[in-house]
C-alpha cells in the first residue's frame, strides 16, 4: 500500500510541473464546452493488475501466498456530472476482467487460478485543478460495488480451481490523472487504486467435492486490491 500511495504522489507531482511546463499563454484553448456542460457522457477503456491480501489461518502446514501477477483489462462507460467549476460527480459502470493465482506451499496442487469477471459500479468525485493550457491534472476517490459473475457456486479440481470467492465486495477507490483537452473531445489519463473492504473468501466446504477443504481453511481472509490505468474519452 506504501508503494502504491508513493506511485499515486509521484503521479500528481508529474502532472502538475508537466502542465506548468508547457503553459504558454498565447495557446489556444480546445474544446472548453466540456468543463461547463452540467452533464457529459463517453467512454473508457484500461488495463488493469487484480491483486490478493492473503491472511493465512496458522491452521495445519499449509501456507498461501500470491506471487503471479496476470494483466487484465477494463471497458466501460463514462457519466460526469458538473457539481462546480472545480468538482463533479462521477458514475463509470463496466466490466473489469482479470486473474489471480494462489501459490500454496506443502499441499499436492501448489498454483491455483482465480478468475474474476467484475461488473463495476463506482461512484467518485473529482477534484479538478486549474486548467492549464490544454492540460488539467485531478484527483479522484469513492467508493464502489463490484459483483464477481464469473464466481462459482462449486469447485472445479479438474481446472486447479480449488478455492471459491463470494459474489459481491464493497471497495474504496483512490486515484489520479491528468485531462488533455484536444480539439473535439477530452482524453483522460487516470490511475487508481481500489482496496476491498469485506473478506471475499467462501468458507464454506464444497460436499460436492471433498478433500479440498485444506485449501480454504489456510486462509483465513482473503482481501481483493486493483490497480488500474485508465483512458477516458469524453
Amino acid at each position: 500500500m506504501k508503494k502504491a500511495l508513493f506511485i499515486l504522489s509521484f503521479l500528481c507531482c508529474f502532472s502538475s510541473v508537466f502542465s506548468q511546463r508547457r503553459y504558454k499563454a498565447e495557446s489556444i484553448l480546445n474544446y472548453q464546452k466540456v468543463d461547463q456542460t452540467w452533464l457529459h457522457f463517453g467512454f473508457t477503456i484500461g488495463v488493469n493488475s487484480m491483486d490478493f491480501a492473503i491472511y493465512n489461518s496458522g491452521d495445519g502446514e499449509a501456507r498461501a501466498e500470491q506471487v503471479i501477477f496476470s494483466p487484465g483489462f477494463s471497458v466501460g462507460i463514462v457519466s460526469d456530472l458538473r457539481l462546480h467549476e472545480d468538482w463533479s460527480l462521477r458514475f463509470l459502470p463496466g466490466l473489469e476482467f482479470g486473474q489471480r493465482t494462489i501459490k500454496y506451499s506443502n499441499l499436492d496442487v501448489e498454483e491455483v487460478n482465480v478468475e474474476s469477471v467484475l461488473v463495476n459500479l463506482p461512484l467518485l468525485l473529482k477534484y479538478k485543478a486549474k486548467r492549464l493550457n490544454n492540460y488539467r491534472p485531478y484527483l479522484i476517490g469513492g467508493a464502489s460495488f463490484k459483483i464477481d459473475v464469473q464466481s462459482q457456486d462449486a469447485l472445479d479440481p479438474d481446472n486447479d480451481m480449488l478455492v471459491r470467492l463470494k459474489t459481491t465486495d464493497l471497495y474504496l477507490e483512490l486515484g489520479a490523472g491528468v485531462d488533455f483537452y484536444l480539439p473535439y473531445f477530452k482524453l483522460a489519463t487516470e490511475l487508481k487504486f481500489a482496496v476491498g473492504l469485506k473478506d471475499i473468501l467462501n468458507h464454506e466446504y464444497d460436499i460436492d467435492n471433498p478433500g479440498y477443504e485444506e485449501y480454504t481453511g489456510a486462509i483465513e481472509k482473503l482481501n481483493s486490491k486493483i490497480i488500474t490505468l485508465s483512458f477516458h474519452f469524453e
